[in-house]
């Protein structure tokens, strides 16, 4: 196919920006809102925010098999949807929400019992463990509601619906914000305008912030649950016969979502590492800056993140459709997008750099090393951006263990050695290990471009074939 149809084309980007704007809104909104919650909890002191971030690799862990739960049903769904089969739909949502509750009470379970335990694994000090083992179990009781929110979120944006996940994840945030107001802090006096008076306040402290995000992600959940079993034209109820377990679709969202939550694992699994690294290796002033700048950075890549869901829902659809020119046109158009709005983030971001960290850190020496460490990885973060977009291309093509590939390649052979290569041997400090995550999200990039236009997935949809040689003759 000509990789530009100027008149098909300008229709698939009106669809493909339809679907992805609130997807955009949504993760810049949660990504400020969890900044805010941030700063709430650290009002607590030191100890309060470090029992909390703490838990915080047991929460990505889960996070990202839930990521991979939402991958392997919303892709069978959107195959679906191109294939115009809203009955076979309605029955991988009901799948859906057998796996989610099967996946979120079996969560629950293991994090209520091994509490105690995952805090002293996680490094947890003597002084902030209570603290945090109650962090986690109050955490932990809504994961069943949670897996509901992860799963049915990406379902509906792979039926075209980006706008109510944006709706509900919104105000689940601030409805989180409005609850550690009243839950972390004490009754106290407030002042306003030169009028005081006396606000209530339950003073639980750590374990506030955690009640506070149990209770509105669960309702969260339960509202996405709700939507996604009633959107239009995939109107879904349950029965205890669509409750029984079907295995084809097991076996299938198993097939499509294993290898992303593995890629998660190992993305995470390294980040810790390099965490650590800086911890170990490098002083407090380095800390603080490797930590904001890993903040401001999130800025620059939500746009991209917002653009692969919308390209993993219309290349799903695609697939379905058994339409190969949609197919390889909405990745096309996803990873110009994609890249594009990357670089006008990344040159804004790096003539700002400074201004933007002394939003989080009034220390000079912080701030300054922050922006420093940030200018080396921004000019790495287009084909980052890439990856995102391409990635979530292939996944929508049934291509879903390439990505897990690369991930371990790029984190584990590429970021982590060159990181203490720099940091231990070469003495570079904090811009060594920036400069080693530049390597590896541009390595990324790299892998995921060659992937996608070398049309290798092509061999494992014969229908796509089929369709080219019937245009063909």
């Amino acid at each position: 196919m000509a990789l530009i149809d100027l008149n098909r084309d300008r229709e698939r980007l009106k669809i493909l920006w339809h679907l992805a704007w609130p997807a955009i809104i949504e993760q810049i909104l949660g990504t400020m809102v969890s900044y805010v919650d941030t700063a709430m909890v650290g009002s607590l002191g030191a100890n309060g925010t470090a029992a909390v971030s703490v838990n915080g690799p047991a929460l990505w862990l889960i996070g990202g098999a839930l990521m991979g739960l939402g991958v392997g049903y919303s892709v069978q769904v959107s195959n679906a949807v191109g294939a115009g089969d809203s009955d076979r739909a309605r029955t991988i949502i009901q799948q859906g929400f057998l796996a989610a509750l099967i996946s979120g009470v079996l969560t629950c379970a293991i994090y209520e019992v091994l509490g105690g335990q995952i805090s002293v694994w996680m490094g947890a000090k003597p002084e902030i463990r209570q603290s945090a083992t109650n962090y986690l179990r109050i955490y932990a009781a809504a994961y069943p509601c949670m897996a509901f929110q992860g799963i049915f979120s990406s379902v509906l944006r792979s039926t075209g619906n980006s706008k109510t996940p944006l709706i509900i994840n919104t105000q689940t945030n601030l409805m989180n914000m409005v609850l550690n107001f009243f839950l972390i802090y004490g009754t106290r006096t407030v002042t306003i305008l030169g009028t005081s008076f006396t606000v209530w306040g339950a003073g639980m402290g750590v374990e506030g912030a955690a009640l506070a995000s149990a209770i509105a992600m669960s309702i969260g959940g339960l509202r996405t649950a709700w939507a996604c079993f009633h959107q239009k034209g995939y109107e879904t109820t349950l029965t205890c016969q669509a409750l029984r377990p079907n295995r084809p679709i097991i076996r299938r969202a198993l097939h499509l979502g294993t290898p992303a939550a593995v890629e998660r694992v190992i993305i995470n699994a390294g980040q810790i590492a390099m965490t650590a690294l800086v911890a170990h290796a490098l002083n407090t002033v380095a800390l603080a800056a490797n930590q904001i700048g890993n903040v401001a950075e999130g800025f620059c890549y939500l746009p991209a993140m917002g653009i692969g869901f919308a390209t993993v829902a219309l290349v799903g659809q695609g697939v379905g459709a058994g339409n190969r020119e949609d197919v390889e046109a909405y990745g096309h158009l996803g990873g110009i997008i994609g890249v594009g709005m990357t670089v006008v983030t990344s040159i804004i971001m790096f003539i700002f750099a400074p201004n933007v960290m002394r939003i989080f850190n009034s220390d000079a020496a912080v701030v300054y090393e922050a922006a420093r460490a940030l200018r080396i990885q921004l000019f790495a973060e287009p084909l980052f951006a890439a990856s995102n977009v391409y990635f979530a291309a292939l996944r929508g093509v049934d291509d879903t263990k390439f990505p897990m590939y690369a991930g371990l390649v790029c984190m584990w052979l590429i970021r982590v050695p060159v990181a203490f290569v720099c940091t231990l041997k070469l003495g570079m400090g904090l811009p060594g290990v920036w400069l080693a995550m530049a390597c590896d999200l541009g390595s990324r990039g790299i892998l995921a471009m060659w992937r996608w236009y070398r049309r290798g997935w092509l061999k494992g949809l014969p229908q796509l074939n089929r369709d080219k040689a019937e245009s063909k003759a």
